[in-house]
């Protein structure tokens, strides 16, 4: 957590400060309805909202002093800025190089988030870490992670999204990774990028940022290898998955775990992932090649990676007493579609899917939704429900809202499983809960 004066922060981000009152602060705060008390506020400005306006507020809640790019009325100290995002963001490069941790970003079209839980698994039992909390990835997320880092923390693992070119470079100025990892691109969110080859290059953003003698990992396998060989700017390359140093073999996966033999320098060690889903080795692949580059033991990649748990949302086994739910409702694009339904496949018995429409395709949303649609069709399940506009394309049976999918599973599915997916904007979680709490209800 970042502690020290005001004027010294005024110095950091080139404002300037209306008062010669030495106040130290600790812990930076951009939120009036968090804990504000001792910590400097920074009135960030969105399309949606205007923390100046909450400055009475801060200064009622015990913040020290404010950094604003707008006149306020307060009677705290105050550091006038020309943008207070940049000031937040400068804020957190200087603090992340006033602590000296191992920094690792990833970035990915899919995994991130798995890859990241996965090694801070791993890593927090070897040494003190730091990682990102949720999906916290952006141009604000991304600062407030490191403006959590402290002396005692050894590693930081920093989860880096984008939704256009040169968004992970302005990341990794602030982070300045030591590690970069990206898991995959392919044409999720497509529509804010252009073209694939604009996305395939915005993720390898990540690797032009690293020293010399910095890391980068990527998957062997991806048809995108070459490029990100030509774009990184390290000396060491790490790949993982077939025909690499770290690989996979003996995989098999059951309904509420898959297993694997780990394989680096000869030595196979078995792994069982408490998750499902093909698509997770890759994930645990690049988080154990990150570990084995910084001389993590073998023992403890292992017990990282078996202590790793599914998140909310992110295809989790729900068994319930009138049926199964893989809640894979956090977001959707064609990849983890696929991955997902490629999972339901291994259950017996009825198995249902409902799917929600898909965002950010751009031109070829239709055409992705119809290509989900056939690949759904001829998987081996009995029901399609599907919800939202473009859903339509994939030509199962359309729901208007989500109480009506709701009814129709508990009238017409009991005792099958149940794949729930969507993008976020479907609040296909809201059918989860609703699912989850019938039975609890009962």
């Amino acid at each position: 957590m970042l502690s020290t004066n005001i004027q010294k922060i005024a110095e950091v981000v080139n404002g300037k400060l209306n008062s010669n009152e030495a106040r130290e602060f600790n812990g930076v705060c951009t939120d009036t309805r968090a804990d504000i008390n001792g910590k400097l506020f920074i009135a960030l400005e969105g399309p949606n909202f205007d923390a100046h306006t909450f400055a009475q507020n801060a200064e009622e809640l015990g913040a020290i002093a404010i950094i604003a790019h707008k006149k306020i009325h307060s009677n705290l100290p105050v550091i006038q800025v020309k943008n207070t995002e940049k000031a937040y963001q400068d804020i957190a490069a200087w603090h992340r190089q006033s602590h000296s941790p191992v920094v690792i970003a990833i970035t990915g079209s899919n995994g991130k988030t798995s890859t990241k839980n996965m090694l801070n698994s791993i890593l927090s039992i070897a040494a003190p870490t730091l990682s990102t909390k949720g999906n916290l990835n952006n141009h604000l997320g991304v600062p407030k992670t490191l403006l959590e880092l402290e002396e005692k923390h050894k590693y930081c693992i920093i989860e880096m999204g984008a939704n256009h070119q040169h968004e992970i470079s302005l990341l990794c100025s602030i982070a300045s990774p030591d590690i970069s990892i990206i898991t995959n691109a392919n044409n999720a969110h497509l529509g804010e990028f252009g073209s694939e080859a604009n996305l395939v290059k915005a993720k390898g953003e990540i690797l032009e940022s690293l020293s010399k003698d910095g890391v980068a990992i990527i998957n062997k396998a991806s048809p995108h290898k070459e490029t990100w060989e030509k774009m990184s700017s390290t000396d060491s390359l790490t790949f993982f998955g077939n025909d690499s140093a770290v690989f996979a073999s003996n995989i098999k996966e059951n309904k509420s775990n898959i297993s694997f033999d780990l394989n680096f320098n000869g030595n196979p060690i078995n792994i069982e992932l408490l998750m499902i889903g093909m698509h997770q080795i890759d994930n645990a692949l690049a988080a154990a090649s990150c570990a084995l580059k910084l001389g993590i033991a073998p023992d403890l990649i292992k017990k990282g990676l078996e202590n790793t748990l599914t998140e909310k949302g992110r295809l989790a086994f729900i068994e319930l007493e009138n049926f199964n739910i893989l809640d894979d409702s956090y977001n959707a694009n064609p990849q983890s579609m696929k991955a997902a339904i490629d999972a339901i496949n291994n259950f017996s018995g009825e198995k249902v899917l409902v799917l929600g429409s898909m965002a950010e395709l751009g031109n070829d949303s239709l055409k992705l939704h119809q290509e989900i649609g056939d690949y759904a069709r001829q998987s081996n399940i009995q029901h399609l429900l599907t919800i939202g506009e473009d859903a339509m394309e994939y030509q199962g049976k359309q729901f208007e809202d989500i109480d009506s999918i709701y009814k129709s599973i508990l009238n017409n599915h009991q005792g099958s499983t149940i794949l729930i997916k969507g993008s976020r904007m479907m609040r296909l979680n809201e059918l989860v809960d609703n699912l989850v709490n019938s039975e609890n209800s009962s």
